[in-house]
C-alpha cells in the first residue's frame, strides 16, 4: 500500500504532468513538488515556474548577482516561493497563472529622495545575462517591436552570455559562427583573421548595435577586420535574424542582420576576474565590474576591460589585443534614462597579413602540397589597428503605452599594415611574384536612431506600433595602398625571407569615400483576432555614394532616393504556445556595373517568403522552431558576354530571378531542468534563372548543436559539447579538371567543456576544441585551415 505522503506526492507531480501537457498553470492547486537546487537566483526562478506551472514575468537583470536557496519537496506554492526570495529584496505576485518578480517596495526614509518607481523606466528587450539560458524571452531585431522569439514571423536565433561563456568563444565572428544557417570564408591571421559570414547564400552585410543599424561599410569603421577582431566579454548577447532585413536595415542582401547587444550596468554590485590559458601559449586576463555608484540607486556604471596575447597554428604569427568598455546609466526621472558608453581597443599582429596561406595548386593545377602551419607572408609582416566608439542614448516612457528612444553612435578607426605575400599560383619550379603591400587607413562613421514605440485601441483591441528614422554616414580615407609584383620567390625554398623596403618611398596622399544612407520606417502588430496577429510595415530609404580624389575631384557618385522596402507577416496560434506564420520581407542594393551604354545597372532588389511554425514551452524556456524559405534576387549584374562600356570596362547585364530555397529547424533553451540545448539543421540550394548552382562555396546542408548538463545533485559541475558538420564545398572559378583538388570535402568538428565551482567564488572551465583534430580549409582556393585541436583553461574568481 502506498503511503498517503508518496500518494499525495505521486498525484501532484500527476496533476503537473497533466497541466503542462494541456498548457495550463497549475498554481491554484497551492501546492506543488519541486527540486530546486541552490544555485543563481534567476535560474531558480525559472525552475520554480516551471515546476510550479507558472508564466514567468521579470527583468534577469534584477536577479544579477544574487544566488537562492535550495527548496526541496512538495509545498505550498507561496511558501516556497518566500523562502526562494528571502533576502534577495525582490518580491514576487501570483495572479492566475502568471508569476511577476520585481524590487520590494522600499518605506520612504526622511530627507531621502522620492521613491523610484522601476516599472516606469523604458522597456527593453530582456538581458541574457544571469538568466543561465540559451535563449530570450524577447527580442525587436527583426521588426523594431518587443517581440518573444515565437511571435517573431522570422527565423532568429539569439547566442546568449551563458552560450558565449560555455562555449569559450571569445570574438564576435566566433560567437555568430554558432547561428544555424551561418557559414563562413576565412583567411589570414590564425586568431581572428579576415572572416564573411554568409547566410542563404549571400555574404551579410548588415549589423546593429544596440538597436542602432550599421551597415557592413560601417562595420569596418568600428574593427579594421569586423566582426573577427572585436571581443565577445564586452556583449550581453548577438542575434542573428536570417533573410531580407531591409526594414530596419536599408541596404543590403537578404542574407541576414547580426545584432550586438552589450553588456549594462546591474541594480546590484558584480565583479569578476578571469585569466584563460591556453594552445600556442595563448593567455587572456578579464575583469568586469558593475553596480549603482549612489545609494539610491539611480546612477549606475559598468567596466570590462580585456588582454589578450600569444600566438597561433600559423609559423611565425603572434599577437597582442585589448579592450576596453565603459557605460553609465542616470535615471533622470522615474520616466527617463540616460546611457553614456565608451569602447575602445587596439590589435597588433607580427608574421600576418590579411591573407597567409599558399595556393593549393601551381599552374599545371598540381597540388602544392602545403600544410595547415605554413605561412605565405614575409616573417616581417604585420598588422595594428587602433579603434575607438562612442555612444549616447536618451530614453523617456511617456505613459504605460508610449515611449522614444534616441541614439547617437560614433566610431573610429586607424589601422596599418605591411606584408609580402606569396599567394599566386607559382610556376611548376616554386617560382611566383611576392606581393608587397602597403596599406593605410582611417575610417570614421556617425550612425543615429529615433524610434518610438507604443500602444494604440482600434476595435476594441490593443495593437503594438513602432516608427522612427535611421541613418549612418560613413568618411574613410582611401588607402595608401601600395603592389610590387616585380619580385620573384621560391615558394619552396624561401624561408619567408625577404628584406623589407623603405615604405616611407611609397606615401603619397589618398582620397575620401564617403557611404551614407538615411530612411523612415514603421510597422505595427494588429491583433486581428486572440489568435490571428497581423505585421505590416514599410521603409523608405535615401543612399549615396561618393568617391574624391587626392585632388578633390569627384571620380564616382551614386545615389538611389526613395527606395521602398515592405514587410508583412502573419502569425496565428495553434495552443498558447504554438504559433504557424508566414512572412514577406525585402531588402535592396545599390550596384556600381555599369552596361553597354555607360548606365548604372539598377540596384538589387531580395525577397524572402519564409513559412514555418514556431513554439515555447516553461515560460519561454525553451524554443523551437521549423520553416521553409525562398529568397530571390533581380537584377544581379553578370558579365554582358564580352562586351564594354563606352569607358572600355567590362560592361554588365542585370539577371532577374535568382532563387535560393531551403528549410531550416532549430531548439533553443532547457528542456529538462539543467540540461540545456543549442542547434538547428539547414538544407539551401541557391540557382539562376536557368537552374545552374550558384555559391558553391556554401555548403548545401549545414548541422550545429552545442548542448550542457548541470546533475541536480552535482550542481558545481558542468558538462558539455558540440558538433558542427557541413556538406562539400567547391570554387566555381577553377577549370573543372581541377575540381577534386579545390573541394572541401564534408566534415565535422567536435567540441567538449567542463566546468567546476571548486566554492561560491572560485570556478574552472575548460574547453577542448576539434578533439578529433579535423583538418578543413576555410577558403576552398588556398591553403587556409581551421584551427586544430587546442585547449583553454579559464580560471574565474566572482566577488
Amino acid at each position: 500500500m502506498t503511503p498517503p505522503t508518496s500518494r499525495r506526492h505521486a498525484l501532484a507531480l500527476a496533476a503537473y504532468g497533466l497541466a503542462l501537457a494541456l498548457h495550463m498553470p497549475v498554481a491554484s492547486a497551492q501546492q506543488a513538488p519541486f527540486d530546486i537546487a541552490a544555485q543563481p537566483l534567476a535560474t531558480a526562478l525559472d525552475q520554480f515556474a516551471r515546476q510550479a506551472g507558472l508564466q514567468l514575468v521579470f527583468s534577469p537583470a534584477l536577479a544579477q548577482g544574487r544566488q537562492a536557496p535550495a527548496v526541496q519537496g512538495t509545498r505550498d506554492v507561496r511558501q516556497a516561493l518566500d523562502e526562494l526570495l528571502r533576502g534577495s529584496g525582490l518580491a514576487g505576485r501570483i495572479e492566475g497563472g502568471t508569476l511577476t518578480v520585481a524590487p520590494l517596495a522600499k518605506e520612504p526614509a526622511e530627507a531621502t529622495l522620492p521613491a523610484v518607481k522601476v516599472t516606469a523606466q523604458p522597456e527593453r528587450s530582456g538581458s541574457t545575462e544571469g538568466t543561465g539560458s540559451y535563449t530570450t524571452r524577447s527580442t525587436e531585431v527583426a521588426t523594431g517591436l518587443n517581440l518573444s522569439l515565437r511571435e517573431t514571423p522570422q527565423s532568429v536565433t539569439v547566442i546568449t552570455r551563458e552560450r558565449m561563456d560555455d562555449g569559450g568563444t571569445n570574438t564576435l565572428v566566433d560567437v555568430a559562427a554558432q547561428a544555424p544557417g551561418i557559414s563562413i570564408i576565412a583567411s589570414g591571421a590564425s586568431v581572428g583573421g579576415f572572416a564573411s559570414l554568409y547566410a542563404r547564400g549571400y555574404e551579410v552585410k548588415n549589423f546593429m548595435l544596440d538597436g542602432v543599424p550599421v551597415p557592413t561599410w560601417a562595420i569596418a569603421a568600428y574593427a579594421f577586420q569586423g566582426l573577427s577582431y572585436l571581443d565577445s566579454a564586452v556583449y550581453d548577447s548577438v542575434a542573428v535574424v536570417r533573410g531580407a532585413t531591409g526594414l530596419l536595415a536599408g541596404a543590403g542582401d537578404p542574407s541576414a542582420t547580426v545584432a550586438l547587444a552589450r553588456k549594462r550596468p546591474t541594480p546590484e554590485f558584480q565583479a569578476s576576474l578571469s585569466q584563460s590559458l591556453g594552445t600556442w601559449r595563448q593567455r587572456r586576463t578579464l575583469g568586469d565590474a558593475g553596480g549603482p555608484l549612489n545609494e539610491a540607486g539611480t546612477l549606475r556604471g559598468r567596466v570590462v576591460g580585456v588582454y589578450e596575447a600569444g600566438h597561433g597554428w600559423k609559423e611565425g604569427y603572434g599577437y597582442d589585443k585589448y579592450t576596453g568598455y565603459a557605460v553609465l546609466e542616470a535615471d533622470l526621472s522615474s520616466r527617463t534614462l540616460a546611457t553614456l558608453a565608451l569602447e575602445f581597443g587596439g590589435d597588433h599582429g607580427r608574421g600576418a597579413g590579411p591573407y597567409m596561406g599558399y595556393a593549393l595548386s601551381d599552374v599545371n593545377g598540381d597540388p602544392t602540397g602545403f600544410g595547415r602551419s605554413d605561412s605565405a607572408v614575409t616573417d616581417w609582416s604585420f598588422y595594428r589597428d587602433r579603434r575607438i566608439a562612442l555612444t549616447a542614448a536618451l530614453e523617456h516612457r511617456f505613459n504605460d503605452d508610449w515611449q522614444v528612444k534616441l541614439a547617437y553612435n560614433r566610431n573610429q578607426v586607424k589601422d596599418n599594415m605591411h606584408y609580402g605575400l606569396a599567394g599566386d599560383w607559382p610556376e611548376p619550379d616554386g617560382t611566383v611574384p611576392l606581393h608587397l603591400r602597403s596599406y593605410r587607413r582611417k575610417n570614421d562613421v556617425d550612425s543615429l536612431s529615433l524610434k518610438a514605440d507604443g500602444r494604440y485601441e482600434l476595435w476594441g483591441r490593443k495593437h503594438e506600433v513602432t516608427l522612427g528614422f535611421n541613418g549612418a554616414w560613413a568618411k574613410q580615407k582611401t588607402p595608401v595602398f601600395h603592389v610590387d609584383l616585380d619580385n620573384l620567390v621560391d615558394v619552396y625554398t624561401w624561408n619567408r625571407q625577404f628584406p623589407q623596403p623603405d615604405w616611407t618611398a611609397f606615401d603619397e596622399p589618398g582620397g575620401i569615400d564617403k557611404v551614407g544612407q538615411y530612411g523612415f520606417w514603421a510597422a505595427t502588430r494588429l491583433r486581428a483576432t486572440d489568435q490571428l496577429s497581423v505585421l505590416a510595415g514599410a521603409r523608405w530609404t535615401a543612399w549615396r555614394s561618393r568617391s574624391l580624389d587626392a585632388a578633390g575631384v569627384m571620380t564616382d557618385d551614386r545615389k538611389e532616393n526613395g527606395v521602398l522596402t515592405p514587410y508583412v507577416g502573419v502569425m496565428y496560434d495553434l495552443t498558447p504556445g504554438i504559433s504557424a506564420y508566414a512572412s514577406y520581407t525585402t531588402i535592396f542594393n545599390p550596384q556600381s556595373s555599369r552596361d553597354v551604354n555607360g548606365r548604372l545597372l539598377d540596384p538589387e532588389t531580395g525577397k524572402n517568403i519564409e513559412a514555418g511554425i514556431k513554439g515555447e514551452w516553461f515560460g519561454g524556456r525553451l524554443n523551437a522552431s521549423a520553416a521553409v524559405f525562398q529568397v530571390k534576387k533581380n537584377n544581379l549584374a553578370v558579365l554582358d558576354d564580352g562586351n564594354l562600356t563606352p569607358g572600355g570596362d567590362d560592361a554588365y547585364r542585370a539577371e532577374d530571378d535568382t532563387r535560393g530555397r531551403g528549410w531550416e529547424v532549430e531548439l533553443a533553451g532547457e528542456p529538462l531542468p539543467g540540461w540545456r540545448v543549442q542547434g538547428g539543421y539547414t538544407r539551401m540550394v541557391l540557382r539562376d534563372s536557368g537552374g545552374l548552382r550558384l555559391a558553391n562555396d556554401q555548403p548545401k546542408h549545414l548541422f550545429k548543436l552545442f548542448t550542457t548538463w548541470t546533475p541536480a545533485g552535482l550542481n558545481q559541475l558542468t558538462v558539455g559539447g558540440g558538433v558542427t558538420w557541413q556538406s562539400a564545398t567547391f570554387t566555381d572559378w577553377v577549370d573543372e579538371s581541377w575540381r577534386e583538388l579545390y573541394t572541401q570535402k564534408s566534415y565535422a568538428v567536435v567540441n567538449l567543456m567542463a566546468r567546476y565551482a571548486f566554492s561560491e567564488p572560485w570556478t574552472l572551465t575548460l574547453n577542448f576544441n576539434n578533439v578529433f583534430d579535423k583538418a578543413y580549409r576555410t577558403d576552398m582556393a588556398w591553403h587556409e585551415y581551421g584551427p586544430p585541436r587546442n585547449l583553454q583553461a579559464t580560471l574565474q574568481y566572482k566577488f
